[in-house]
């Protein structure tokens, strides 16, 4: 008799194999013939071991399979020592040198029609990860064209969004579908790149390889005159960063003269205007929050500013001046550089000689003369000031360049503009720990770089099971329990891949059977269609 540990790695094997993500690997990375396990199945392990709820995926990756069904997810005849680190790593280069942007996309088209996704509104986003290492950047070989060695990404320095700005990084630019956050489009960007120079560039790239022209929605680093021109005519939906005079303008005034719109999500206030900006005729989306009314972050920089003032105005308190015009004209320099803020309490005050240590000489005179002037003075914040921040604070802009209103109605564009979390929801399922935030364990950056798009297939399977599963219930009017043992149809995949831990594939000659299969876990299985039936041997 023999005892393996299934677990959840039979839901996500079906769901690798229903995308048919290692027949296409197989096709567009020619097997070697000697070699024991195709690339197709080494991927396939990849995502599986990523998937596997362990500290540092693709670390130590032969062991990760040991006690576990190879063969029964694999094929036949793999064992767990044929997943050792050079065939992973010979792997790594295939996908590297077939140019991993262009693999990811056969995958996510494949994916998108057998799971039938709408990818007529997607989301873009990029996030950066930290690796520790020289990574010294690689020259490409003189003589050789782009098409003929790719060139590696620079892991270097750059805008850390995970606040590490001593270690090197690169970047995950991501598009996903607004129907599920399903990931479309990939690509692995250099550490110093920044959004705001790559946006237009990935939104033209994404609409010349997917052939159609998506909504596209990004967050304020698009917004930029350079970007809304690159784009041209394709569709977008981005926030307006306010920092243009314009929208300080928009935020700051009363809403009475523009065209209030109607909108049913609880709270939200909505005004609509048109606008040009950067040569391109678009709608402006005033967009009142009820969350940020009731939210305090308005008030943190404020006290930044403020503390910073403060510093300023210590400096000026501590100067001593020789005389009054002197000083006069520095304190109204200080006042002139205030904006919502105000002098209080402000008195100038002479400053005498200190007297010299020891017994005074006879012929000293008993008064010392004044050495100068000194300010004294208090710093306030108007009321005024803190209304204008409130507003600004729970206000924000929408800007599109459709100007259709009946097809995209204001209610709907700030919807659109909502599902923004999805892609954001993604980069936190890579960075979680027990995924992939730190199991870059590879030296090369092209390594790195195929790694990545490893990161992204998970992403890709993990996004359609939990999509697939909601679907499922949905349809079936069914219900599972989450964390708090309430009956919900939207479940985390992450947490239905949790109540599958403890499953065994238990092997007695030549007949098997599994182990620990209850109701509920059966009721999933069967849910999530026959190729998970076959791994859990239900009918």
């Amino acid at each position: 008799m023999e005892i393996e540990n299934l677990d959840h790695l039979g839901l996500v094997a079906a769901l690798v194999d229903e995308i048919g993500l290692v027949e296409l690997t197989d096709e567009l990375l020619a097997p070697h013939p000697l070699n024991y396990i195709s690339p197709g199945q080494v991927v396939k392990a990849m995502i599986l071991n990523g998937l596997g709820f362990v500290s540092a995926p693709l670390y130590l990756f032969s062991e990760f399979f040991e006690g576990k069904p190879v063969e029964h997810l694999l094929g036949a005849g793999i064992k767990a020592a044929h997943l050792n680190d050079d065939r992973l790593g010979r792997v790594l280069d295939q996908l590297f040198e077939y140019g991993t942007t262009l693999f990811f996309l056969k995958v996510a088209m494949q994916a998108v029609h057998r799971f039938g996704v709408n990818i007529s509104q997607c989301h873009l986003d990029s996030t950066s990860f930290a690796l520790d290492g020289e990574y010294p950047i690689v020259a490409r070989a003189e003589g050789a064209s782009e098409a003929e060695a790719p060139q590696a990404i620079e892991i270097c320095r750059g805008y850390s969004r995970d606040h590490r700005p001593e270690l090197k990084q690169f970047l995950l630019n991501l598009i996903c579908s607004a129907d599920g956050g399903i990931p479309v489009w990939f690509k692995v960007g250099s550490g110093n790149e920044t959004d705001s120079q790559s946006f237009a560039g990935l939104m033209r790239a994404f609409a010349e390889q997917w052939q159609m022209p998506a909504l596209m929605v990004a967050d304020a680093a698009f917004y930029s005159e350079p970007n809304l021109q690159a784009v041209g005519s394709l569709p977008w939906l981005s926030r307006v960063p306010q920092t243009l005079k314009a929208a300080q303008i928009l935020v700051d005034s009363a809403p009475d003269p523009l065209t209030e719109m109607p909108c049913d999500l609880d709270g939200y206030q909505l005004w609509e205007q048109r606008q040009r900006y950067g040569g391109v005729e678009q709608r402006w989306i005033l967009v009142e929050s009820p969350h940020r009314k009731q939210s305090e972050d308005w008030l943190k920089p404020l006290e930044k500013q403020e503390k910073g003032l403060k510093r300023s105005l210590r400096q000026l308190c501590s100067q001593v001046f020789a005389c009054k015009p002197d000083a006069v004209d520095a304190l109204l320099r200080f006042q002139d550089s205030l904006t919502g803020y105000t002098l209080t309490q402000v008195a100038l005050v002479s400053v005498a000689a200190k007297r010299p240590p020891g017994r005074p000489k006879r012929s000293q005179p008993s008064g010392l003369p004044a050495l100068g002037y000194q300010w004294q003075a208090t710093l306030e914040r108007t009321a005024e000031y803190e209304a204008q921040c409130q507003q600004r604070h729970r206000r924000f802009i929408l800007a599109t360049n459709v100007l259709d209103e009946d097809t995209y109605p204001a209610e709907r564009l700030l919807r659109e503009y909502k599902a923004q979390q999805h892609v954001e929801r993604g980069f936190r399922f890579l960075k979680d720990p027990l995924f992939f935030t730190s199991s870059v364990f590879v030296k090369k950056p092209q390594r790195v770089e195929a790694l990545a798009l490893v990161m992204a297939l998970t992403l890709l399977v993990y996004s359609l099971g939990q999509r697939k599963l909601r679907a499922q219930l949905a349809q079936a009017d069914d219900t599972v329990l989450n964390q708090k043992q309430r009956p919900t149809r939207n479940p985390t995949f992450r947490w239905i891949l949790q109540k599958f831990q403890a499953i065994h594939l238990v092997s007695i000659g030549s007949s098997q059977q599994v182990s620990n299969l209850s109701e509920e876990r059966s009721r999933i299985v069967r849910l999530m269609g026959f190729p998970a039936c076959q791994y859990y041997l239900l009918n």
